[in-house]
């Protein structure tokens, strides 16, 4: 039961640690793109970069409570399982959109709960190897 627990806290923590890495990446493409004038491509790769190093930092020492130092083997674990939740989320998006019609919104969202998905048990169970 306390694994559930622990379980259900980590998953509540990875999606408050979404929402900073969502402010992060909007805020820095404001900045780049708005007041800095870079193009909206250049923008986007910097700030979504921004907003996944924050995800880096916040899921390993808060979510997951990984004290342990750096390694390159964990970064590009992480840095796949993100490029892995973003095929699924095109995936899903394309299957709804092109295959079955659905609405753009509740495309995104089901898309996105897919991503989460992938994204968080990829993290706690790969990148930051929990312990049961």
């Amino acid at each position: 039961m306390i694994s559930y627990w622990k379980g259900l806290g980590q998953f509540i923590k990875f999606n408050v640690v979404g929402i900073m890495n969502t402010a992060v990446d909007f805020g820095v493409f404001m900045i780049l793109n708005r007041y800095l004038g870079l193009i909206y491509a250049v923008s986007q790769v910097i700030s979504y970069s921004c907003g996944m190093v924050n995800s880096y930092f916040l899921n390993k020492f808060w979510t997951f409570q990984k004290r342990e130092g750096f390694t390159a083997i964990e970064v590009t674990k992480f840095i796949l399982v993100n490029l892995c939740s973003l095929g699924v989320s095109l995936l899903v998006l394309y299957i709804l959109q092109s295959k079955w019609s659905w609405e753009v919104l509740p495309s995104k969202v089901l898309a996105t709960g897919f991503s989460v998905g992938v994204n968080f048990l990829g993290n706690k169970f790969w990148v930051f190897e929990a312990t049961v």
